[in-house]
């Protein structure tokens, strides 16, 4: 069978232990020539997320340095930077628009402060539109419904502690609904074809709120089903501890015969399908290179460690430490932060951050189709993938 071309970008954020607090760059992966194409970018730091336009000529990458970044998709070049200070005033690094919802080729949404507005792409300098109030801490990934009426929001919390929430914005009434939740979700999805949102948790723990300084956390997750229409959540899928779904990233939703929600975990190495039929059964894939693959990855591994300590004390954090081994598997890396299927529903790609790896797999079976191991930067550290989407179509 001919594969269909596609294109695969990913946000890259460098080759430190936190993905918070690094550079900004994108790399881009060609099917089905599997050609590899990245770059990083000068004044822009936190890379995070990447958006891409409805023509797939245009791109904007999300961060956490409160700017606005135009890149084209074909070569990757910046095309236009604004900093949103000009728009709201921001006191908390993380506070930025870090994801974005593509009304058409020019003008789009991003989370900006307090509130939601609408810019275009083609002409930063035109003054923002105002949307409305979020009513969150700090707004976090964007995904709304077919119809661009419902927005469904995760929430990072502010500068000391994590949200147990989620906002729905009505961009029909610009009125505003938060849901409280057992649990602080940073990620989001949306069905397609229904008025429906997923929100997973995102758990961690710190020793007295001290959000700079958190560790993952080995406790159970959750994924809640939302009626975005009624506000409501519908259904709950939640986990033990021991099963490996920590730290998700990239939630991706392929609605075909039989629906399912993949979520990638940043945490546990893993990508999780979870079948949105019955809501309950699950299957598991670990994404990482070979045993004699990951044991050269030496460099790396002494970085995290070193990044592990700066956050963490053998002496008065062994608690920690260990819950973070429990979510790691035992391994001194983390993990998938970025999976999404193809626009034909055959393949499911995944790029494991801590190994600098990526597979292509048969959605079906989620045998690998083809993987390899990516590109350094020239200090021999990961690219450092984040969120990631897909687009039809060859460069």
């Amino acid at each position: 069978m001919a594969d269909d071309p596609w294109r695969w970008f990913v946000a890259l954020d460098g080759g430190d232990l936190d993905g918070l607090i690094g550079c900004a760059g994108l790399l881009r992966f060609d099917w089905p020539q599997r050609r590899v194409t990245h770059r990083y970018y000068d004044g822009i730091s936190g890379g995070h997320n990447v958006s891409i336009a409805p023509s797939g000529k245009t791109l904007l990458l999300g961060n956490f340095s409160q700017q606005v970044v135009v890149v084209d998709a074909a070569s990757l070049e910046v095309l236009a930077r604004k900093a949103t200070m000009g728009i709201e005033e921001c006191d908390y690094r993380l506070r930025s628009n870090t994801h974005h919802l593509w009304r058409d080729d020019r003008r789009f949404i991003a989370a900006i402060g307090d509130h939601l507005y609408e810019l275009d792409a083609a002409d930063l300098a035109a003054p923002a539109t105002l949307l409305g109030a979020h009513r969150l801490w700090t707004a976090h990934e964007l995904r709304w419904t077919r119809d661009q009426r419902y927005l469904l929001m995760g929430d990072l919390g502010p500068e000391d502690s994590g949200a147990r929430q989620v906002g729905i914005f009505d961009l029909q009434t610009k009125e505003p609904t938060v849901i409280r939740l057992p649990g602080t979700v940073w990620h989001t999805a949306v069905h397609p074809e229904k008025n429906l949102g997923y929100a997973a948790t995102y758990s961690f723990a710190s020793e007295d709120d001290d959000y700079l300084h958190w560790a993952p956390a080995y406790g159970r997750e959750y994924i809640f089903e939302i009626d975005l229409e009624q506000a409501i959540v519908t259904r709950v899928w939640s986990s033990g501890a021991e099963f490996p779904i920590h730290l998700n990233s990239d939630l991706e939703l392929w609605v075909g015969d039989q629906p399912k929600l993949y979520v990638s975990s940043g945490g546990s190495h893993t990508v999780v399908e979870v079948d949105l039929g019955d809501f309950a059964s699950n299957r598991v894939v670990r994404v990482m290179p070979n045993a004699w693959s990951r044991f050269w990855s030496w460099r790396q591994r002494l970085r995290n460690v070193l990044g592990a300590l700066l956050r963490k004390s053998f002496f008065n954090a062994t608690h920690f430490i260990l819950q973070t081994y429990c979510v790691t598997g035992g391994r001194s890396f983390d993990g998938v932060y970025c999976a999404r299927v193809s626009p034909d529903g055959r393949y499911l790609v995944a790029g494991n951050r801590g190994y600098n790896y990526l597979r292509v797999m048969d959605r079906a079976t989620l045998a690998t189709a083809y993987a390899t191991r990516l590109p350094t930067m020239p200090s021999g550290l990961h690219l450092g993938l984040h969120h990631s989407e897909m687009a039809a179509g060859s460069a």
